[in-house]
């Protein structure tokens, strides 16, 4: 195992460990997935445990969590042996996960959502109501957010949602708290907000587990690292006495290379967007995107960025203005003209969206164009058997086979498979939206090389991004939006985090992009 610069003190920390996990091992069907984890977290510590899709991760916080049970190992809670058979089990104990899919009912409001399955009651043995307000606004006092108790969770924004999931997860007085990515759903602001709330429990003496996939997270948010490699712990160290290629390199065997696009100086206007309304949602935007030109689109969640390009695309009606695709007029509403004239998007939500989840991954690749494998009557298989192994082949899609359902893949795998399907279109321009949410470090930096050859090939991309790294790595030009409305149009000269933040939330500004 690779030392840390913190190494030296990790013997009198397990002394003082509020969670100890040592020597952890767990296989599936002799395939070792976990092999001699050592893991510890303090009382009043946010612990960041960081790793690629396959690390062992998700193993290792259902051993914690008492839905698997390690086949070697020992782990104690508070000084005491801790071997949980069930995660009720591990609740009572005091460890309690919040899973990156919150566990809300929608219908139920916020004190109701709290306290499910542990309602106070009164003598009589029914719901004791007035008990149940006071302990839910205490609770939400704590994390000094302000939600209105009696409203439902489907009435809640994804921010709100969040904060009533950690409010859940408090009234069962937990002593550690585990969170599975939560950020991912959340723009910058909500996680900020995030944070501030996270920082208050640790100053409670809760020990808090951190999972995320966004490195710069990592270092904001966490007091210690610990980073898993192949079921493997390859390193444990305080966030301050490392950087981004200590935390990379131990997480995927290699430094990260850093991708630039570059400059496009001409090229023909693939799509012109001229003065693009939709009712409620967005008003007079208006860009142009060059043949083998990146655009990036930022803004916080609800800024208008999704709605934009499902309308380009023709999801959604606009209610004004026009779509050009190489300076002919694109038919509002309809997709499978977008298509037919090379205009392809990809949605930001696969699962729901994007993927025949418990379809085989042939079928997800060829389910948008089956027309160059059909010839009357009946589907040429081989044709597209072989071009769906030249996709795989291509994107780097690491399955089992082409009949593997896709359910199965990894996120980052998966997200390559809808990639795949979008290129086997023959694209012209492909909208790109959140690419790599929910994929690890070595998914991303795949998909980035995927969408630089792809520009570098003359298709024209819009990428449409959460993560402001992203958007500055590989953009030429980045259109800020703010509200349903153009805040700033920045040029890789004029673009960075600063800039991109305070036209997204703050203060109107110009760039040099403007046309």
């Amino acid at each position: 195992m690779d030392t840390s610069p913190s190494s030296s003190a990790s013997v009198s920390l397990e002394d003082t460990a509020l969670l100890s996990a040592r020597h952890i091992c767990k296989a599936f069907q002799g395939n070792l997935v976990l092999s001699e984890v050592d893991f510890t977290v303090q009382g009043g510590e946010i612990h960041a445990l960081v790793g690629e899709n396959g690390a062992g991760k998700s193993t290792l916080m259902k051993i914690l969590g008492g839905v698997h049970r390690p086949d070697k190992g020992e782990i104690s809670l508070s000084g005491r042996g801790f071997h949980p058979r069930s995660p009720r089990e591990a609740i009572t104990h005091g460890v309690v996960v919040i899973h990156q899919e919150l566990s809300l009912t929608p219908h139920l409001n916020t004190e109701e959502n709290i306290f499910l399955g542990h309602y106070p009651v009164t003598a009589f043995g029914t719901v004791d109501r007035k008990r149940m307000r006071a302990e839910t606004l205490k609770l939400l006092h704590r994390l000094s957010v302000r939600i209105n108790p009696a409203k439902t969770v489907r009435q809640l924004s994804v921010a709100q949602q969040q904060m009533v999931e950690i409010a859940k997860a408090l009234s069962l007085n937990p002593k550690i708290l585990v969170l599975d990515e939560p950020t991912a759903v959340l723009d910058d602001e909500a996680a900020r907000v995030l944070f501030q709330v996270l920082r208050r429990l640790r100053k409670q003496d809760l020990g808090i587990i951190y999972i995320s996939h966004r490195i710069e997270e990592i270092f904001e948010i966490a007091d210690r690292v610990t980073v898993l490699r192949d079921g493997r712990c390859t390193g444990t160290a305080n966030v301050k006495e490392v950087d981004q290629e200590w935390l990379i390199r131990r997480m995927i065997g290699r430094n990260l290379l850093i991708h630039q696009t570059t400059q496009n100086d001409g090229g023909t206007v693939a799509l012109r967007v001229w003065d693009l309304s939709r009712k409620g949602h967005f008003e007079e935007i208006s860009f142009v995107v060059k043949q083998g030109e990146i655009l990036g689109l930022a803004g916080l969640v609800g800024a208008g960025r999704s709605e934009i390009a499902k309308t380009i695309f023709g999801l959604s009606r606009s209610s004004s203005g026009s779509v050009e695709i190489f300076g002919k007029a694109l038919k509002a509403g309809n997709p499978n003209d977008s298509i037919k004239a090379g205009l392809v998007y990809v949605t930001e939500d696969r699962k729901a969206d994007g993927l025949f989840l418990n379809r085989p991954v042939i079928e997800n690749i060829t389910a948008g164009n089956l027309k160059p494998f059909f010839k009357f009557p009946c589907l040429r298989l081989k044709s597209e058997w072989n071009f769906a192994r030249e996709m795989i082949s291509r994107f780097d899609i690491r399955t089992r086979g082409l009949k593997t359902p896709v359910r199965i893949l990894s996120g980052g795998n998966q997200q390559k498979v809808l990639i795949a399907r979008a290129v086997g279109l023959r694209p012209k321009i492909l909208i790109l939206d959140e690419p790599t949410r929910g994929v690890d470090i070595g998914a991303k930096q795949e998909i980035y090389s995927m969408i630089e050859a792809l520009a570098a090939k003359g298709i024209a991309i819009i990428l449409i991004s959460s993560e402001m790294a992203e958007l500055l790595r590989l953009s030429e030009n980045i259109l800020v939006l703010r509200d349903g409305h153009v805040s700033a149009n920045l040029t890789r000269e004029t673009a960075t985090e600063d800039a991109i933040v305070k036209a997204a939330a703050f203060v109107q500004t110009k760039g040099a992009a403007d046309e």
